[in-house]
C-alpha cells in the first residue's frame, strides 16, 4: 500500500492545509462527487480493495473481541454485518488515507460519529514530529491546554476512539505519514451534520 500511496500523484484540494493531502477510496470520492465536496482523485482498485480488507479485518475485531463496541454504539448490530450490507454512514471522503509531509498538520477536532478507526501505514522512524494528539474528556480544551497524549504506535497497530474525543493530527517535521481513517455510525442514526469544514477545523473555528 505505502508504495502506491507514495507514487499516487494526487494535488490537495481547496480543502487541505499545506502539507496534508487525503486520497478517498472509490466509494467515498462517489459520494463527495454527488455532494459537490472536492475531493482528490481515488487509489488504484487494488489499494482500494486492501483498504477494505483492512476495514473488514477491523470491524471482525471490534465485533468478535470487543463486543460492548456493537452493543454500546450500534444497538447490539454486528459491525461487521452493518459494513456488509452497506449500513455504515462515514464522514465527508472516508474511509480515506491522509498524507503528511513536514508542516503538515489536522487541527483539534471531534469527528461526531460513533466511533473512528485510524491506522498508521508508516512506522514511527519515518517521519519527525508527527502522531496523533488526544485531549481526556475532563481537560479543559485544546485552546487552554496541552493533550493529554500523544501516540505514534507502529503501522498496522489500529487505534479506535469515539467521535465524541478531541484529537488532532501533530504537525510533521520531517518524513511522511501516512494514516488510514474511517469514521462512522449506523447509517440508520440520526447524527449531527458534519460540515465539511468541520473536516480540517473542527471545533477550533
Amino acid at each position: 500500500i505505502m508504495e502506491d500511496v507514495l507514487r499516487h500523484d494526487a494535488e490537495p484540494t481547496t480543502l487541505e492545509k499545506p502539507g496534508l493531502v487525503r486520497l478517498p477510496t472509490r466509494a467515498a470520492a462517489k459520494r463527495a462527487s454527488a455532494a459537490n465536496i472536492p475531493c482528490a482523485a481515488p487509489m488504484s482498485a487494488d489499494v482500494d480493495n486492501l483498504l477494505h480488507v483492512i476495514l473488514k479485518r477491523t470491524a471482525s475485531v471490534m465485533t468478535e473481541q470487543i463486543p460492548s463496541i456493537s452493543e454500546a454504539l450500534f444497538d447490539g448490530e454486528s459491525v461487521c454485518r452493518l459494513l456488509d450490507t452497506e449500513r455504515l454512514k462515514f464522514s465527508s471522503r472516508e474511509p480515506a488515507i491522509n498524507i503528511y509531509t513536514p508542516g503538515g498538520e489536522f487541527l483539534a477536532h471531534k469527528d461526531a460519529q460513533a466511533i473512528t478507526v485510524l491506522i498508521p501505514l508508516s512506522c514511527p522512524d519515518q517521519f519527525q514530529g508527527g502522531g496523533t494528539s488526544f485531549w481526556s474528556q475532563d481537560s479543559r480544551g485544546h485552546r487552554v491546554e496541552d493533550p493529554t497524549i500523544i501516540l505514534k504506535p507502529s503501522a498496522g497497530t489500529a487505534m479506535l476512539f469515539g467521535g465524541c474525543v478531541t484529537h488532532a493530527g501533530v504537525s510533521v517535521e520531517e518524513g511522511t505519514r501516512v494514516v488510514f481513517v474511517a469514521s462512522f455510525s449506523c447509517a440508520t442514526e440520526e447524527s449531527p451534520v458534519i460540515l465539511e469544514h468541520r473536516d480540517i477545523y473542527g471545533d477550533s473555528m
